[in-house]
């Protein structure tokens, strides 16, 4: 089973990942540090379709994998380190772990004990921290199709319009 082994103020202990876990100054969070470091709720560990993420929750100072600041949710890997205020996580994962079934959800699950913002980004479009680019758009078949029509709107539209510009320069700047 996956772990997260947790450092802070010289406490070591060892949480068993298999559901969501919250880590933050409230007293709801599962990992509950009394700091003013840390945000009430300040970051987030969860499963999604069978892999394991870890994401900041808006806070204030930030929430660090391997030594870089999480601006979107980001894909764990066994041995990674999260730093957020004096709590230190290593994510550690034994061969053969799987993910229960009952984890497998394509979101955080509702019973979270942490409220979060409409406007996160999925953690499906999470790019590689390799700085490579993905090949394949998440936004499934239908919408890559939408939005390539709009482009091709835009790009027609600016085309039609640019030759009137065109034309209105060449009249004001070559003389007759």
């Amino acid at each position: 089973m996956a772990r997260l082994i947790l450092e802070s103020g010289g406490e070591r202990r060892e949480l068993k990942f298999a559901g969501p876990i919250t880590l933050g100054r409230a007293k709801t969070a599962t990992i509950h540090i009394d700091d003013k470091v840390l945000s009430r709720e300040h970051t987030l560990f969860y499963i999604e379709r069978g892999h394991y993420f870890v994401k900041d929750l808006e806070s204030k100072n930030g929430s660090f994998l391997n030594g870089n600041l999480l601006r979107q949710p980001e894909l764990l890997r066994n041995g990674d380190r999260v730093k957020a205020g004096p709590a230190v996580l290593t994510f550690v994962t034994e061969p053969g772990d799987i993910v229960p079934a009952t984890q497998t959800a394509p979101t955080v699950p509702a019973a979270a004990p942490v409220a979060t913002p409409p406007a996160a980004p999925a953690p499906a479009r999470v790019r590689p921290r390799t700085g490579e680019i993905p090949l394949a758009n998440s936004a499934g078949p239908v919408a890559n199709l939408v939005i390539n029509l709009f482009l091709l709107g835009v790009v027609a539209v600016g085309a039609y319009f640019s030759k009137f510009v065109f034309a209105w320069l060449l009249e004001t700047m070559v003389p007759r």
